[in-house]
């Protein structure tokens, strides 16, 4: 039932995880996101597949840097030339002496075009927006006329709240592009688009305003290109620049420092520089070279945030540049493909939940798991670049198995409550929290073993006459207290009930993985028979000054082997004993009336603690239903404690007349039993064993006589 129970349990988290967590994640890693409007929720759920995307970036391969590309960096050195070079050089040379302020008169940028191109550049691109007019812009409009098939200038899609669709495309100043045409080929859009949590990871090398503002069929409509596929166009890789409209998730050459090795632009117009860096312009031969900002220049603040953290837009657009050129882009799978994950994970986590038992092995293998598909994320990452989704199938796979671990935690914190409740019924606190720390132990026994323990039997003399005399009320009630006092000296002993049969109390020792060896399992039963005669005291006392009768009770002790297990019907089953000694035990108990003791010894228990206790032999008797005779004993006291006066000369002398008994000194042993009841007078035993002396004195036994008494009845 429970194994029924735990599959179904298994089954229904699997069911949710299925559909649930598909539902909210499942489609949520696309190339199309920034068009998406995300619940919070799903925001989320993202974010945490990004953050995953993010770890194999950082942490993965990073592209191969085109050598193919330069970078003329707008940084601080070129923005305080002064700082740099001293007014002599500066003066000596023109553009030198432009590029005393920023930002630069537009001459300038006339000036670097002729002198790359005059080097053999083969693409020159500036990663600069050029709005409004300016003084020297016929100059530069020149030299954007002149190498028109060589030259790359920006512009942006940007926010216009005067347009239907809000998001219009802003083309530098007229001055520059008398024609104003956006599909101008020396024309190419700056802007990135960031997924969900505001990162750029994409580059979306061809788009138009009918994408950019959600217009349904975009892909009909003429397109723009974006810097870094223009200037892979110009190049001469037109084949390379992608003939769609989607984003592609780039490979990043590396974190932002001084991944691109860049050059000051200042530099270029530095005669000694130009000759020693530069080889006098045979470095920039056959290049692709960006021109473009480094760093907060003149507060423009044109650092975006990607997976390495805040980068510079120029070297976001040299990744994108440099992703191109080496077809070195990032996969994410299909939503097809991660409903597969997301259903396999599923599958994975109910044969985990079935087919392994132990939680600890369980646990392990989740995390087997876990750590293999950690190593298939970073090599397909590395490899062939595919972005296999994480948060789903792993939430699918921690989420049905983490149902079959709260299943398995609450169904074991169950079952060790109702064991406790049950094994604290039948032992001892202590015995009960072994026996649930090793239940594997405690199981195995269950199945049936044989072990050598100490039984214990104890009977109210004369019950079934006081039931019928008796209030059944009152009767309940007492025997209930009784039954309580007795167990609670069993337990106190660390012994185990096994059942009550009516008043009779039957108690083991040595039945169960937590024992002390034979030995001290004897001691604790003969110690607990004790401490049960003194409850039986203290109750007596009590019900007397309540008016009630006293009860008399017989406890019978033996050890031996016996068959240990969970024994009965299909209809209920219990764990007990069974055995000869169990048997013995109950016989001796039996005997207590017929020799006015309270306490029987068997041979064997006997043996087992007569260094511990002051023993009483009491007879050599042949129970019924036994072809054996046993040695019987009582006990008086604990070695340890003191013996009454004259007890322990009563006790030698009472021995001395058994060993001469047994011997067949009848009139020696007539001599030592008269010494004894001198001692104390009226002892049954040794009355009886002295009635006996003299019978035999007078008719002596045959040679046959052993000094059994048979028994012939229970």
């Amino acid at each position: 039932m429970a194994r029924w129970l735990k599959k179904r349990a298994v089954i229904h988290g699997v069911i949710v995880a299925l559909f649930v967590v598909p539902m909210l994640g499942m489609l949520s890693i696309s190339p199309n996101l920034k068009h998406s409007s995300l619940s919070k929720i799903r925001r989320h759920f993202d974010a945490s597949e990004y953050a995953t995307i993010d770890q194999r970036i950082y942490f993965g391969r990073t592209a191969r840097i085109n050598p193919e590309v330069v970078f003329l960096a707008i940084d601080s050195p070129s923005m305080s030339i002064s700082t740099v070079l001293d007014e002599q050089a500066i003066a000596a040379s023109h553009p030198l002496s432009l590029m005393r302020s920023y930002p630069y008169p537009r001459e300038l940028y006339a000036l670097i075009c002729d002198r790359l191109f005059a080097a053999g550049a083969r693409v020159v691109a500036f990663d600069l927006f050029f709005p409004g007019p300016s003084p020297s812009d016929q100059v530069f409009q020149s030299a954007i006329d002149r190498y028109r098939d060589r030259l790359v200038i920006g512009m942006n899609f940007s926010d216009d709240p005067r347009l239907e669709y809000n998001m219009s495309l802003v083309l530098p100043s007229d001055s520059l592009f008398p024609e104003q045409n956006p599909f101008d080929d020396r024309l190419a859009f700056l802007n990135f688009w960031p997924d969900s949590d505001d990162v750029i990871r994409n580059a979306q090398y061809r788009t138009n305003l009918e994408q950019v503002n959600l217009q349904d069929g975009a892909e009909k409509f003429p397109a723009n290109y974006s810097f870094s596929a223009r200037m892979v166009q110009k190049a001469g890789h037109e084949n390379q620049v992608p003939n769609d409209l989607a984003a592609r998730t780039i490979r990043f050459a590396g974190p932002p420092v001084n991944t691109f090795t860049h050059y000051p632009l200042y530099q270029i117009f530095v005669p000694h520089i130009w000759e020693a860096t530069f080889k006098n312009g045979e470095f920039f031969r056959g290049k692709i070279v960006l021109v473009g900002p480094q760093g907060n220049l003149d507060k423009q603040n044109d650092k975006l945030l990607t997976p390495y953290g805040p980068m510079d837009g120029a070297e976001i657009n040299l990744n994108a540049l440099n992703a191109l050129l080496q077809n070195d882009f990032l996969h994410p799978v299909s939503d097809l493909f991660t409903g597969g994950f997301v259903v396999g994970s599923g599958l994975a986590a109910y044969l985990l939940a079935t087919g392994i038992a132990s939680i600890a092995w369980r646990f392990a293998a989740v995390l087997l798991l876990i750590v293999g598909y950690g190593v298939a994320l970073m090599a397909t990452y590395n490899g062939p670049g595919l972005l296999l989704p994480v948060v789903a199938p792993m939430s699918v796979l921690c989420g049905a198995t983490g149902v079959g671990f709260v299943y398995d935690f609450v169904l074991a914190q169950l079952e060790r409550l109702r064991l406790r409740t049950t094994f604290e019924r039948y032992t001892s606190p202590r015995v009960a929290k072994y026996l649930l720390d090793n239940s594997a132990t405690y199981q195995e026994m269950l199945v049936g073993t044989r072990k050598p323990v100490s039984v214990l039997f104890s009977d109210v003399r004369g019950f079934t006459t006081m039931s019928e005399k008796a209030d059944s009320q009152e009767l309940v009630v007492m025997l209930n207290e009784y039954l309580t006092a007795m167990v609670a000296c069993v337990f106190r002993h660390d012994g185990s009930l096994d059942k009550f049969i009516g008043d009779a109390v039957m108690a083991v020792w040595g039945n169960t993985p937590y024992n002390f060896g034979p030995k001290e399992d004897a001691i604790r039963a003969v110690r607990a028979a004790l401490a049960m005669m003194g409850e039986l005291r203290i109750l007596n006392a009590k019900w007397v000054k309540q008016g009630r009768a006293e009860w008399q009770i017989g406890i019978g002790l033996n050890h031996g082997d016996v068959v240990v297990g969970d024994m009965g019907s299909q209809q209920r089953k219990e764990f007990a004993v069974l055995g000869d000694a169990v048997n013995l035990a109950s016989r001796l108990e039996g005997l207590t009336k017929e020799y006015h003791v309270d306490i029987l010894l068997g041979e064997s228990i006997a043996n087992l603690v007569r260094d511990q206790f002051h023993l009483r032999t009491v007879d050599l008797v042949q129970v019924k239903g036994k072809a054996q005779a046993v040695q019987t004993f009582t006990v008086i006291s604990e070695i340890a404690e003191t013996m009454a006066p004259g007890q322990q000369q009563f006790l030698a002398t009472y021995e001395e007349a058994i060993r001469a008994f047994r011997d067949r000194r009848f009139s020696e042993a007539r001599d030592f039993l008269t010494e004894a009841l001198k001692l104390q007078p009226g002892d049954f035993l040794a009355t009886e064993y002295l009635a006996g002396c003299e019978e035999f004195i007078k008719n002596p036994p045959d040679a046959a006589w052993t000094g059994v008494r048979v028994m012939t009845k229970k």
